[in-house]
C-alpha cells in the first residue's frame, strides 16, 4: 500500500519535479507536491503549509541550494532535505551535507531518491521521538522541581558531618536565608540551645541506625523568628556514598499555640469552676452567719428598748450595735461578689456607693495600706448598678494593693465632675461631649510601660505570677463600664505608679417616680393580729416572737415546718399572716408557702432569708409569696413590713 506523503520541490523545471515523483511512486510512496522556484515562494510555503519533506535543485535562476537549505533551516524544520541535481560535485556536495542537508541524490541515479527519503524520514521520525522523550523528561523534572521547592514542608539533606547538602525553598524560608547560602552550613546552628542536645542524639541515631524517627523541637531563623517544628528523618545513600540523612521539616507553630491555648483556657475553666465554688460556699457561710447577725441586732434592739436611755449599757449595746452593722455590711459585700445578678441600672447618687466602697476597703486593705478618699460636695447622679460599680472600684483598689513595693504605699480614691470637649471624648473611644462624673483610683505601685498598658484590658492578660490571678478583673471592669455607657482609661509610667480613671454620664437627678426601699418602710404597730412564725433557729425564734410582740401582734412560733403547716390546716381562719425562714432542713420556706396556699389561698406569706438569689425571687413570685426579706435586716424590717401588707389586704377586703 502506498504511503502518502507531502513534498515540497525546489526547482525550476516542472518535468524535471514530475519525474522525482514517478520515482517516488515506484518506491511505494503516493506523493503530493507543490513546486517553486524563487527564495520568497519557498519561505512562504514553508510557513503556510505542513510538508514531511524537501526536494532541492542545487543550480536554479537567481539562487542556489545553500540559500535554499538556509531558507530552510531557519524555519527550524526537523525533515528530510534532499538535494537532487545533475550538476552537484562532491565537494559542494560534501558542504551541503555539513550546512545540514540530510542526502543528496543526482539526477543520472534518481533510482536512490525513494530509498534515500524512506531512510531519512525513519531517521526524521527517531529524532522527533527522542525530542518528545526529552520535552517530557524536561517536564517532569520542571513538576518533581517544583513539587519538591514549593512544597508545604521544607526538606533537607544533611550530611554525616551535620552539614546541609540540600535544601528546598520551603525549608530555605523556614530558616530565614537563602538557598545557596544554606548549603554546606550547619543545620545545628539553627537549632535553639534548649533543643541542641536532642537533636544530635536524634540526628546520630538516624544516621547510625537507619530507622525512621520524629522529633520536635524549636527552631530560630536567621531572621530572629522562632518556630516550633516536627522534623521527621531517614537515612539515604547508595552502597558506595556516605549515609546522609532527609529531614522534613513541619511547622507545627500553630498546632503548638493551639495547644498553649488549650492548657490555658482549661487552667481559666478551672480558676472560673474553683471561683463559682468559692461563691456557693461564700453563700452557705453567708447564710449561716446572717441568721447569727440578725438574733445579734435584734437582741441588741430588744435590749435597747429594755435597759433606757440613761442605762450604762446602752453604750456596749450601741458598740455591740455598730460592730454587727459593719459585720453585716461585711457579708453583704461578699454576698454580692459571689452572686450572679442580671445588671439592673437605676439612676442614683454615685457618692453613697463609693463611701460604702471605701468603707469595705478600709476593712479589707492591711494597715501598711494609706488609703485616702478625695469626693465632690456636689449631686453626681448618675444611671448606675451599684454592685457592678462596687465590683469594679473594689477591683482596681485591690490591683493597686497588689502593686505597691511590698504591699506598703498610698491609694487615692477620688470623685467629681468633670465636661469633656469633643477631642477628649473621642480620645476616650468616641464618647458623647458632655457632662460626666470622673472616678478614679491612684496608686503608688511599680506602674506599667506601654506594651503592658495596651493589654491590661484583655481577657485572661495577667501580669501576676501563676496562680495568683486569672486575668478576668480589668477585662470584666472595661465590660462594666462599657455597659454603663462610660469609659475607662489608665495613665502609668514604670517606677510612677498608675491612675485609672472612670467616667460615667451624669443624668439631672433621681426620677420623680424613686420610691424608698423596704429598709425605710415606717414601722406599722399591729392591733392584735395573728403572725405565724417558722424558723429552725431557736434563737431566731425567740427573738423574732419578741420583737412582733412588742408590735401589737400576737404570735404563734413553731421550729418545725410540718407542724406549722399542720397547725394551719387545723384552724385555716386563727392566721393573718406567715413568716417563715427559706433554709431549714427537709421542708423549706418554698414548700411552707406552697402548702399554705393550697390550704387558704390568700393568707399573706413572707420569706426570710440570710441568702436571697434570683431563683429565690423567681420561685417565690411564682408560689404567691408577698415578700422577701433578709434576715440580717429582719429587726429594722419586719414590723413595717408585715403591718404595711396586713393594710393593704384590709383595704382589698380581706
Amino acid at each position: 500500500m502506498s504511503k502518502p506523503i507531502r513534498i515540497l520541490v525546489v526547482e525550476d523545471s516542472e518535468d524535471d519535479a514530475k519525474l522525482a515523483m514517478r520515482m517516488l511512486k515506484q518506491g511505494g510512496f503516493d506523493p503530493t507536491y507543490r513546486r517553486v522556484q524563487e527564495v520568497e515562494a519557498l519561505k512562504a510555503a514553508l510557513k503556510q503549509e505542513r510538508w514531511d519533506a524537501v526536494l532541492s535543485d542545487f543550480r536554479l535562476p537567481g539562487f542556489n541550494g545553500v540559500q535554499a537549505l538556509e531558507a530552510f533551516r531557519s524555519t527550524g524544520l526537523d525533515i528530510p532535505f534532499i538535494f537532487f541535481s545533475g550538476t552537484i560535485g562532491e565537494e559542494i556536495a560534501v558542504a551541503a551535507m555539513k550546512a545540514g542537508a540530510s542526502d543528496y541524490v543526482m539526477k543520472q541515479s534518481m533510482a536512490r531518491l525513494a530509498p534515500a527519503l524512506e531512510r531519512e524520514l525513519g531517521q526524521a521520525a527517531i529524532r522527533a521521538e527522542h525530542r518528545k522523550g526529552q520535552l517530557d523528561l524536561e517536564a517532569s523534572r520542571d513538576r518533581y522541581v517544583d513539587l519538591y521547592d514549593f512544597a508545604p514542608v521544607g526538606y533537607l539533606t544533611v550530611s554525616a558531618e551535620g552539614l546541609i547538602a540540600q535544601v528546598n525553598l520551603t525549608g530555605a524560608d523556614m530558616l530565614g536565608e537563602q538557598r545557596d547560602r544554606l548549603l554546606r552550613s550547619r543545620f545545628a546552628q539553627f537549632v535553639l540551645p534548649m533543643d541542641t542536645d536532642r537533636w544530635y542524639e536524634h540526628f546520630l541515631h538516624t544516621l547510625h541506625h537507619g530507622d525512621k524517627r520524629r522529633l520536635e523541637l524549636a527552631l530560630q531563623s536567621s531572621k530572629g523568628n522562632c518556630l516550633h517544628v516536627q522534623l521527621d528523618c531517614m537515612r539515604v545513600g547508595a552502597e558506595e556514598a556516605a549515609p546522609m540523612v532527609r529531614i522534613a521539616i513541619t511547622d507545627i507553630s500553630d498546632r503548638k499555640e493551639a495547644e498553649a491555648d488549650l492548657r490555658r483556657f482549661e487552667a481559666q475553666l478551672r480558676d472560673v469552676q474553683k471561683m463559682e465554688s468559692i461563691g456557693t460556699l461564700a453563700g452557705g457561710i453567708a447564710h449561716d452567719f446572717n441568721n447569727i447577725l440578725g438574733a445579734i441586732l435584734g437582741n441588741v434592739a430588744l435590749a435597747r428598748d429594755e435597759v433606757g436611755a440613761d442605762h450604762p449599757a446602752l453604750v456596749s449595746l450601741e458598740e455591740i450595735h455598730k460592730a454587727s452593722v459593719r459585720a453585716r455590711n461585711l457579708v453583704q459585700q461578699i454576698l454580692t461578689f459571689s452572686r450572679r445578678e442580671p445588671q439592673e441600672l437605676v439612676t442614683q447618687a454615685l457618692r453613697p456607693v463609693v463611701e460604702e466602697t471605701h468603707k469595705l476597703l478600709r476593712a479589707t486593705l492591711p494597715a501598711r495600706v494609706e488609703l485616702d478618699v478625695v469626693l465632690t460636695d456636689k449631686p453626681l447622679y448618675v444611671l448606675a448598678d451599684a454592685t457592678q460599680v462596687q465590683q469594679v472600684l473594689m477591683n482596681l483598689c485591690t490591683n493597686s494593693w497588689h502593686a505597691l513595693n511590698d504591699g506598703a504605699g498610698h491609694i487615692g480614691v477620688g470623685l467629681d465632675p468633670v465636661v469633656l470637649d469633643v477631642g477628649a471624648a473621642q480620645r476616650l473611644g468616641g464618647l458623647p461631649p458632655g457632662p460626666y462624673a470622673h472616678l478614679w483610683v491612684s496608686d503608688t505601685g511599680i506602674g506599667m510601660d506601654a506594651a503592658t498598658r495596651e493589654r491590661i484590658f484583655e481577657p485572661f492578660f495577667t501580669t501576676k505570677p501563676v496562680g495568683q490571678g486569672t486575668g478576668l478583673g480589668l477585662s470584666v471592669a472595661h465590660g462594666i463600664v462599657s455597659a454603663h455607657h462610660g469609659a475607662i482609661a489608665v495613665d502609668s509610667e514604670p517606677g510612677q505608679g498608675s491612675t485609672f480613671h472612670l467616667y460615667f454620664p451624669l443624668v439631672k437627678s433621681l426620677p420623680a417616680h424613686a420610691t424608698a426601699d423596704a429598709a425605710t418602710l415606717a414601722p406599722v404597730r399591729g392591733h392584735g393580729e395573728h403572725v405565724l412564725y417558722v424558723d429552725d433557729d431557736e434563737t431566731m425564734v425567740l427573738m423574732v416572737e419578741r420583737i412582733l410582740e412588742r408590735s401589737g401582734y400576737r404570735v404563734s412560733a413553731y421550729q418545725d415546718a410540718r407542724e406549722a403547716v399542720a397547725a394551719v390546716r387545723a384552724q385555716p381562719d386563727a392566721f393573718d399572716f406567715v413568716v417563715t425562714d427559706f433554709n431549714m432542713p427537709e421542708f423549706s420556706g418554698l414548700d411552707v408557702a406552697h402548702e399554705l396556699a393550697r390550704i387558704r389561698p390568700r393568707l399573706p406569706v413572707v420569706i426570710s432569708s440570710g441568702y436571697i438569689t434570683e431563683e429565690l425571687r423567681d420561685e417565690a413570685r411564682l408560689a404567691g409569696v408577698r415578700g422577701l426579706l433578709e434576715k440580717q435586716n429582719i429587726f429594722q424590717e419586719l414590723s413595717g413590713l408585715v403591718g404595711n401588707i396586713l393594710s393593704h389586704e384590709d383595704r382589698q377586703g380581706r
